[in-house]
């Protein structure tokens, strides 16, 4: 049981002993700290006299005064706690002295670097000082010595004397203290008997009483809290009855209250989601109509910045498209917090590529930590899956706005991203995206405001680096969103740690598209200054098998191997690469592959390079060397479609670059009726147009006219749609926001379109195979398109199509058996299963069939389907055409 102290023991201990400790030790510190200072004045001044003697000193020997050196030091002599005073010659023979006889102490420590040597004793203080013809610290020889010996005596009797003042110092206070406690116990002791007394004429019933205890203090309230309390239960027999009928009337008032009260609240709820609705619009339609023109200031400033021109005309652009971009910024962060916070997010759960969507991230923002040389570098954990479900727009998007802080709050050093896999059960994955830096860092306190809206770290980071302080809070509620949670893991001045961790879905049918064991037991000598990106690539190579052997010396190449990998940093140049040799292949990554690519027979790859195009160099060899042309797309045709002139210009100077002349439309209405009449390759719509809007003219398109396959990408101001699911129901393939750039643009070209040389070959060889009017009847399989949705890859091609063609016996008795007992859920699902399987496989005349199915049963789906028989009619028609040809005869 806890001990409990009575009033006067805490009285003591809590008011006496505070305040002898306190007394004490500040006198001991006071005291200390006196004699401290005294002991080191007596030392500084003894120091100066004896530099003040040796000065003096040398005139007189080189002289050869010895009378006056006499009289020197006898006047030295006088000075306080000077106890003897000698000087010495060069050889170290006494040549006056005044006081006690004293011995010269070793002095062989002194130089001309330090002509002064200090010997402190607990009784005396021996000050000895070298004698130059000059000052100290030249090459002048040393005359002799100043020797001085000092007594502590004064100060001793000053430690004596401050001991003494600060004992009566203590012993008063304590005094003091003792008298003053006194006094005060004796008061409270006499109103605690009082008190006590009057309590236990209440316990015993006694009301007719009053407390009286003068003064205005706690006790006097005590004693006047227990008088009423005396009086307020005398009070209450009498009460009792009338209070128990004004308790029933107030408890109707009070439900009458609590119904207007919650009539309100429901009034007052309505209007708050009205207006948040209206927020949510305002916002959105507010978005969009900024978002455009900010569209065209980023294009046709990239477009100025392409022309010829110099000086403050170019600085003048450069600030335009960088004042652009960090408003572009601004609002989709506050777009996407308003989105969190009105709960309107709607999440995709698509195939997600791990290695690839972690790259394409920090391509995308290589640039930003090129500039201040930071080193960029992915782990991913052995056993992580390859793929997962999920929404691939918005882990980019939580990547984006960590590793984009990360870059923006480190000034040099690196900034790494690690992909840990804590447990998978094979079907769900516990992932951990950790993303580190060697930037500034945070504190303790501060982490607690960082995730907070529109918080940073300290104030002044906003005007050092900018920002709305929205990236953590969005990241923090997309993770909350998706199940997961976020942290930070950061020392001040050290760098920082944020993670989030999110359970995802395996996807286990996910296609390698690439046969990465293809280069095991090869060997690969990499150069790389870098300790943090070589060990990325060594991780990445070893774990296809590869033998790495690293060196940070390009002298120190080993070439032996079957291939190098040169990275080089910003500051590295192309200089002292050595010689390219063809029975050597050379892959180099730089930061700036671009600007400083040569036709030297090398493999250039921008750094931080991508998994497959690192593997494509390795295992193609040099040819793997050109990058595809901006004008190899020039056989193709476009169709662009904006209801904003200067957001068609921008569009079609973009596609100029790349060769291709674009059929432009200023509505759906207008895109549609070109679709109907003439097929493109690729076509980009707008969302938001009058008319006919991008999702309505996108889904007209898929069911009539001659671009029923075609890949359709929607642009749209909107930073992310908010059903993903509406978009692909409509036929669309992918999703641009604006603005849009040229690397966006190249990408989605280079996706969906093949480059020209190869189209001409693969046109070639499939004429051989299909008749010659492919837009009339849709083929069983097109070979074309095989190729296309693989990127060109035969094998890749091949493989899906297999995978198809085998699933299809099994899944025609399903769909048949789904159709006969009229379970229309299963069979949309089975059909939407297939239909995703026909989306990556030329197989258009399924396709079309499968699409018809699938608006049919959201329509009203019948017993008797002629569009269900023609699904099974094609199913039956791909089957046949499988035991009619051989599919490595085909894309062999």
């Amino acid at each position: 049981m806890r001990r409990r102290y009575g009033f006067k023991q805490l009285i003591i201990l809590m008011g006496l002993m505070p305040v002898l400790l306190i007394c004490l030790g500040f006198s001991a510190y006071l005291i200390q700290q006196q004699l401290a200072d005294s002991r080191q004045l007596l030392t500084l001044r003894a120091k100066a006299a004896a530099e003040q003697l040796s000065v003096v000193s040398a005139h007189m020997l080189n002289d050869q005064h010895q009378s006056e050196l006499a009289n020197i030091t006898q006047m030295a002599l006088e000075e306080n706690g000077v106890r003897a005073v000698s000087i010495y010659n060069h050889k170290r023979q006494l040549i006056t002295h005044a006081g006690p006889a004293t011995a010269l102490p070793d002095i062989s420590a002194i130089t001309t670097a330090k002509p002064f040597q200090l010997i402190d004793s607990e009784e005396e203080l021996h000050v000895i000082w070298a004698i130059f013809s000059r000052q100290p610290g030249t090459s002048q020889p040393i005359l002799g010595w100043a020797h001085m010996n000092y007594s502590w005596h004064q100060y001793q009797l000053l430690k004596y004397q401050s001991l003494l003042a600060g004992a009566l110092s203590l012993g008063m206070s304590i005094l003091a203290c003792i008298i003053f406690f006194g006094y005060i116990n004796n008061n409270i002791s006499r109103d605690l008997h009082t008190l006590q007394t009057a309590i236990r004429r209440l316990i015993n019933g006694q009301r007719d009483m009053h407390i009286h205890m003068p003064g205005n203090d706690e006790f006097s309230d005590l004693a006047e809290a227990l008088n009423q309390l005396n009086a307020t239960q005398v009070r209450e027999l009498k009460e009792l009855q009338l209070n128990l009928e004004q308790s029933n009337s107030d408890l109707r008032e009070t439900l009458e209250t609590l119904e207007i009260q919650n009539i309100e609240l429901d009034l007052a709820r309505r209007e708050a989601v009205t207006a948040s609705r209206v927020k949510s619009e305002f916002l959105a339609n507010t978005s969009h109509e900024i978002r455009t023109p900010l569209n065209s200031i980023l294009g046709f400033s990239n477009i100025l910045l392409k022309a010829d021109i110099n000086g403050r005309q170019r600085d003048a652009v450069e600030t335009i498209r960088n004042s652009a971009v960090n408003l572009l910024t601004i609002i989709n962060d506050i777009l996407d917090f308003s989105k969190l916070e009105a709960g309107k997010l709607v999440f995709d759960k698509t195939p997600v590529q791990l290695r690839e969507l972690a790259e394409d991230t920090l391509i995308m923002l290589a640039p930003g930590a090129a500039e201040k040389n930071l080193d960029l570098a992915l782990f991913i954990q052995s056993g992580t899956p390859s793929s997962i479900f999920g929404d691939s727009l918005r882990l980019r998007q939580m990547l984006t706005n960590l590793l984009s802080n990360a870059i923006k709050f480190t000034p040099s050093g690196y900034v790494r991203l690690d992909i840990l896999c804590n447990d998978c059960d094979g079907e769900y994955a516990n992932l951990t995206f950790r993303v580190s830096d060697s930037g500034i860092g945070i504190s303790s306190e501060q982490r607690r405001q960082i995730f907070r809206d529109f918080g940073q770290a300290d104030a002044s980071v906003t005007r050092q680096y900018g920002g709305t302080g929205l990236g953590l809070v969005i990241v923090q509620g997309l993770a909350k969103e998706m199940g997961g949670e976020v942290g930070v893991d950061s020392e001040l001045g050290r760098g920082s740690t944020f993670w989030f961790s999110l359970r995802l879905a395996v996807d286990n049918n996910a296609m390698q598209l690439r046969d990465f064991d293809a280069l095991k037991g090869r060997s690969v000598a990499l150069y790389d200054r870098s300790q943090l990106y070589s060990l990325s690539l060594c991780e990445l190579l070893e774990s296809w098998g590869v033998r790495v052997i690293h060196s940070r010396n390009l002298r120190d190449i080993d070439q032996d191997c079957d291939y190098s990998i040169i990275s080089l940093d910003s500051e590295e140049t192309t200089q002292l690469l050595p010689a390219c040799q063809g029975e050597h292949p050379s892959i180099i990554l730089s930061p700036h592959a671009d600007a400083s690519r040569a036709d030297d027979g090398r493999i250039w790859l921008n750094k931080p390079v991508s998994h497959v195009r690192l593997f494509d160099a390795l295992s193609k060899g040099a040819s793997a060397n050109a990058d595809k042309p901006l004008d190899n797309f020039r056989n193709h045709q476009l169709l662009i479609v904006d209801d904003n002139p200067s957001n068609l210009l921008i569009l079609k100077s973009f596609l100029e670059d790349f060769g291709i002349m674009p059929t432009s439309a200023q509505n759906g209405v207008e895109a549609v009726s070109y679709c109907l009449d003439q097929r493109f390759d690729l076509i980009l719509i707008d969302i938001q147009m009058p008319q006919l809007d991008g999702i309505a003219a996108s889904r007209q398109i898929r069911q009539r006219g001659k671009n029923q396959h075609t890949p359709i990408i929607a642009i749209s101001a909107y930073l992310a749609p908010e059903d993903p699911a509406q978009l692909r129901d409509a036929g669309i393939d992918e999703y641009l926001s604006k603005p849009v750039n040229e690397a966006q643009l190249a990408s989605m070209l280079t996706r969906f379109l093949t480059p020209s040389s190869e189209q001409a070959t693969a046109e070639g060889s499939e004429s051989l195979l299909q008749p010659p009017s492919e837009d009339s009847i849709p083929r069983p399989v097109d070979l074309h398109q095989c190729l296309t949705l693989s990127k060109q890859r035969p094998k890749l091609a091949q493989s899906m199509l297999e995978m198809l063609l085998a699933e299809l016996p099994e899944l025609r008795e399903k769909l048949c058996h789904a159709h006969q007992t009229q379970n229309w859920s299963e069979l949309a699902e089975l059909n939407h299963g297939l239909k995703g399987n026909c989306c990556y496989t030329g197989v258009p005349a399924l396709k079309q069939a499968v699409i018809a199915l699938e608006v049919e049963l959201k329509q009203q789906p019948a017993a008797n389907s002629e569009t269900f028989q023609t699904l099974l009619a094609h199913i039956d028609e791909l089957l046949e055409w499988q035991h009619q040809h051989e599919l490595e005869v085909l894309f062999g």
